[in-house]
């Protein structure tokens, strides 16, 4: 069906519109960042005598010292003989540098920044570690993310970001690092730090909080509506599962990176916290799979979505019934798991854009968008990509903007038809009109018009086929309504002599238009009431 071409530009336009502010977005997010390149990284050293100002904030990405199962203060570690590792990473991770350790332990981090500007008020954006850390600039602590201890009873994990201000500072600076985890079954720094001017870090921070703090918002509006929509027509499922789905989106996005929820309503219990990270994360694909199948069921079958559902519940189970640092082990099968759900999703976005289902382009579109940034996010997670900011909080933006051009497309589509049929039913009440107002004319004027016109209806229903004269049980039916009410008629019956001869000479075809034309003959010859009937081969009685 073919959607209006005012209305396909309008929505083409405005989808484009904003795609690419939002790619602009992150284009303006990323170039703040200057590339590590410009800062020299030698041994643990971090040179910062090629940057300028408006280079930007620097990642600090590249080798460490590292102290495993030591908090040193600053004054301490210099006396120490450190290895050196990779940031980020996780310290359970095997690198050229450094074997890996047990997952749940501490560990102590240390650099040394050289050659930085003293005239700039320096801000340092820390992302959030596995799982409780302590920073020190020189000898100061600069900033804390729960309680990093030596043991589970001493340590308190936490999440979220942070973005903090150091002030000026001196032209060489170290940092002392600690990191404990004792909660999840990867621990370490596997999110690097940030430096940079203050102002601009903080003016960052800001613009990921608002982004993140948009899509919560849009999400939970979209699933109070889709909510409403559903208990309004309980027969569309696909609502009630989008509403669910979208809540998903909304707690996941609310509750992970700056945590715009937890800004609004208060940090939830760090257990509590995990889970629902977790949750969010397991109940989501299955949805979207039921919701493809509400929307476009030719496309997955109910069996695939039963086996997907299957493989989900073990992970779901783990995460409400062990601890923490049991069902954090399970992150790389869940991730398999998640990108083979995709696959299949995928699959089936495929077929819907290759069968041109009714606004499947604009779903397959927000779709892809949204794959791309999970697959972007989990190789970050998993550490196959390093210094990269995350996208799965525009994906899920753009994925949310294509469900509501399809819906906008759709009802345009639906208003479109209901016009339609209105102007076809507008026309057929006037033809409809004219034509009682026509027949009560003739009512008026002949009483018996709508017999007589039943009867010459009647008398069309039972034609022979190939004289156009009544057939047997017409013309006897005929004769049976005569016979009750006695009137004065007379019969004639006509037989055609040696009519066998004309088939076996001629052909069945010849004799055919033979009983055509003698049957035109009396059609010519009656008169009005008079009726004509043939009761088999080429044996036929006039009524008179």
């Amino acid at each position: 069906m073919k959607i209006n071409n005012t209305q396909g530009v309008i929505l083409l336009t405005a989808f484009a519109r904003i795609g690419i502010l939002i790619a602009s977005v992150l284009v303006f997010s990323n170039v703040s960042f200057a590339h590590t390149t410009i800062v020299k990284n030698i041994g643990s050293t971090f040179d910062f005598a090629n940057w300028h100002v408006e280079d930007g904030g620097v990642t600090l990405k590249g080798h460490w010292e590292m102290h495993w199962q030591q908090q040193l203060s600053p004054k301490e570690w210099p006396k120490q003989v450190p290895s050196l590792i990779d940031m980020p990473t996780t310290w359970d991770i095997t690198t050229t540098e450094n074997p890996a350790h047990p997952g749940k332990g501490f560990a102590t981090f240390t650099t040394t920044l050289t050659n930085l500007s003293t005239d700039v008020r320096w801000g340092l954006n820390i992302p959030e570690q596995s799982t409780s850390f302590r920073l020190f600039v020189n000898d100061n602590i600069v900033a804390e993310g729960g309680i990093a201890g030596l043991s589970r009873d001493s340590s308190e994990p936490y999440s979220g970001n942070q973005v903090i201000e150091l002030g000026y500072l001196p032209s060489n600076v170290s940092i002392t690092w600690h990191i404990s985890n004792f909660y999840h079954a990867s621990g370490g720094p596997w999110q690097v730090l940030t430096i940079g001017p203050y102002e601009e870090l903080r003016h960052h921070y800001f613009l990921q909080t608002f982004d993140q703090a948009l899509v919560v918002a849009l999400a939970f509006i979209a699933s109070l509506f889709l909510l409403i929509q559903y208990l309004i027509d309980r027969r569309y499922q696909a609502s009630l599962v989008l509403s669910i789905f979208a809540f998903l989106i909304a707690l996941r996005v609310g509750i992970t990176d700056t945590q715009p929820l937890y800004q609004m309503l208060g940090v939830l219990n760090w257990q509590l916290h995990i889970r629902l990270c977790y949750l969010t994360m397991l109940i989501a694909p299955p949805l979207v799979l039921l919701w493809q199948r509400c929307v476009f069921p030719l496309e997955i079958s109910r069996r695939t979505i039963r086996y997907v559902s299957y493989f989900f519940v073990l992970p779901v189970l783990s995460v409400f019934l062990l601890p923490s640092d049991i069902f954090t082990q399970f992150l790389m099968p869940i991730q398999i798991l998640l990108m083979a759900v995709m696959i299949i999703y995928s699959w089936s976005l495929l077929k819907v854009l290759i069968r041109k289902r009714q606004g499947g382009f604009y779903v397959v579109l927000g779709a892809m968008m949204l794959i791309v940034s999970i697959f972007h996010d989990i190789a970050i997670y998993s550490q196959w990509v390093t210094n990269e900011r995350q996208w799965v909080t525009y994906g899920l933006l753009l994925f949310l903007l294509s469900l509501a051009v399809n819906m906008l497309y759709l009802r345009a589509k639906q208003k479109q038809q209901v016009e339609d049929l209105s102007k076809q039913l507008l026309a057929a009440n006037k033809q409809l009109e004219a034509r009682v107002a026509q027949r009560t004319t003739e009512l008026a004027e002949k009483a018996d018009a709508l017999e007589e016109a039943n009867d010459k209806l009647q008398i069309l229903a039972n034609i022979d086929g190939l004289t156009g004269v009544l057939n047997r049980r017409a013309f006897i039916e005929q004769l049976e309504m005569l016979s009750r009410i006695k009137p004065n008629v007379a019969l004639l019956m006509i037989d055609v002599d040696h009519f066998k001869m004309i088939n076996d000479t001629y052909g069945h075809g010849i004799g055919d238009q033979v009983l055509k034309r003698l049957s035109d003959v009396f059609l010519e010859m009656k008169r009005e009431h008079d009726r004509v009937g043939r009761l088999g081969g080429e044996e036929f009685m006039v009524l008179l």
